[in-house]
């Protein structure tokens, strides 16, 4: 090879091997990732938003004038038809508990738990094959035979962690030959595998059923727990709608009479009976009771169009909340007996002992895969062929005539343990956190209780306080309007007076919503609360 094509060779070989991967530096290997990336993005947003100015809509705009487009009519014609539904307390719950697509999917969930426990315990069940097939088979210069066989097969997970099982088959096979030869064979079998050390016994064996079942327990628990957290919460919605429309109310009241204030004090303007300061003022309190009305009015209604659907209630359909007060109960319960009791009664607290249960059977499990297997297997059967040909007497042998037996005893020598030693060792470190935890679990149940406790009773002095306070501003009213209507005051002092008056009454209905609400968490807490089929609670 000449040396100038022995150059060009090294060239070429040099540019080969500084282009493959083990030359690249990190910051190639961040250069191309970055190129490809970025080729991918732009591709991507070319074929998401190129054409996007396409294919979007624009909303309509509504005519100030009121008239109504015939075309938009005609679609909500049906809807304009629907009466309003006035929704009550009780008619919520009962909706909730029906048609509320979140209650929906937690029953479709406990179904799901249910038909896996029914597999498991499927598996766990006699297991059973049967098969029958016939097989024709044909050749040049040969006959034409069948082959039909049918298989029978039972086996069992036994309690002591073994397995037994049976098995028989029966076989014809027909020739085409002249002598149209005929056989026919059968076998049975019986076989018993047993572990005597590792895997022996029932808890071993039968951990994925126990603990099935156990869940399936859990699961119930878990779903009426949220049956009554779905109740309380569809109730404190409801509440907080009425508390809603009564502060609309009242917004409404104040923004009439700002509407008054302001007339009045034009009118007293024009007599000089007062400064334009005067009507300043009441026109920028008509302004500002204007947007409160504004503001409450939009706020009710998107909490109402929230509240529609949750129930699950069809978009067309208008719904009314009825006015309702929240029963009012005074809570008065000895709070170390409170916190005896919901020890006692709570479902999560139930469950949380039994999780705790399940790591300890657990750990003994883990404990198990550490020692040696010994398994001892037997097994006896019997099989038999009965030949037969035309014009003979049919004595080929007789079936099931002849036996076998054996037994044997195998012994692993354990070598290696080390991932069974790391699932013990695990097994070990998850007892010790999930007791932390179920320590942890009691002690912030105390805390509740007795927090829960101290909650409603401080809520019930506050209602008092509130009740001696709105009392105390309807007279500050009366007093300022007297004295207004007197000049004694001026309008400024009269419109604080009326919105402290709002503002007290306003504070009362958050009260009592959030002492009820209350009430219903700390009986759910106690184990205390019942909810029937219609959504509807007894304490």
């Amino acid at each position: 090879m000449t040396g100038g094509r022995q150059g060009a060779w090294l060239v070429c070989l040099g540019l080969a091997f500084a282009s493959s991967p083990a030359c690249k530096t990190p910051d190639d290997w961040k250069t191309e990732a970055d190129a490809e990336v970025g080729a991918v993005v732009r591709e991507s947003t070319v074929e998401v938003l190129a054409a996007r100015e396409d294919w979007i809509l624009q909303p309509e705009e509504t005519d100030d004038s009121g008239a109504v487009d015939p075309d938009r009519a005609a679609i909500f014609a049906d809807e304009g038809k629907r009466e309003t539904e006035r929704v009550d307390l009780e008619s919520s719950l009962g909706a909730a508990f029906t048609s509320s697509r979140e209650f929906i999917t937690r029953k479709e969930t406990l179904y799901l738990q249910g038909l896996g426990l029914t597999q498991v315990r499927f598996n766990f069940g006699p297991q059973l094959d049967a098969a029958v097939s016939t097989v024709f088979a044909n050749q040049r210069d040969g006959p034409l035979t069948r082959d039909t066989s049918t298989s029978l097969g039972l086996s069992q997970l036994l309690p002591t962690g073994g397995t037994f099982s049976l098995s028989g088959s029966l076989a014809h096979l027909r020739s085409g030959s002249p002598n149209r030869d005929q056989a026919y064979t059968s076998a049975v079998d019986l076989s018993l595998s047993q572990p005597l050390l590792r895997g022996s016994g029932y808890e071993v064996s039968h951990e994925a059923l126990t603990q099935a079942e156990r869940s399936m327990l859990y699961a119930i628990r878990d779903f009426e727990l949220f049956r009554q957290d779905h109740a309380i919460s569809i109730a404190s919605d409801f509440f907080d709608l009425v508390s809603e429309r009564i502060q609309l109310d009242n917004e409404e009241r104040r923004y009439e009479e700002a509407v008054f204030d302001r007339e009045k004090a034009e009118a007293l303007r024009q007599l000089d009976r007062n400064q334009d300061e005067d009507v300043f003022l009441a026109r920028r309190n008509e302004i500002n009771a204007e947007n409160g009305v504004l503001v409450a009015r939009a706020d009710y209604e998107r909490q109402l169009d929230t509240f529609r659907i949750r129930l699950g209630l069809p978009e067309a359909q208008k719904i009314e909340i009825v006015d309702a007060d929240p029963p009012f109960q005074s809570v008065r319960l000895d709070a170390n007996s409170a916190v005896r009791v919901a020890l006692h009664n709570r479902l999560d607290l139930i469950t949380a002992r039994e999780v705790l249960e399940d790591t300890q059977r657990a750990l003994r499990i883990a404990r198990d895969g550490l020692r040696t297997d010994v398994d001892l297997d037997l097994g006896y059967g019997r099989s038999g062929i009965n030949r037969k040909s035309t014009g003979d007497d049919g004595t080929g042998g007789n079936l099931l005539e002849d036996w076998s037996h054996s037994a044997g005893l195998s012994v692993e020598i354990p070598i290696q343990r080390t991932p069974e030693r790391n699932v013990y060792r695990s097994a070990l470190i998850d007892l010790d956190r999930a007791n932390r935890n179920y320590e942890i679990l009691l002690e912030n149940v105390d805390r509740d209780i007795r927090d829960a406790l101290r909650q409603l009773g401080r809520t019930e002095q506050q209602m008092d306080l509130q009740v001696d306070q709105i009392a105390q501003e309807e007279r500050a009213v009366a007093v300022t309007a007297i004295r207004y209507e007197a000049g004694d005051v001026e309008n400024r002092d009269l419109l604080e007076a009326r919105q402290a008056l709002v503002d007290a009454q306003n504070a009362l209905i958050t009260l009592k919503v959030s002492h009820f609400i209350g009430r219903l968490q700390l009986y759910r807490d106690l184990g205390l609360l019942f909810i029937e089929e219609d959504g509807m609670w007894r304490l």
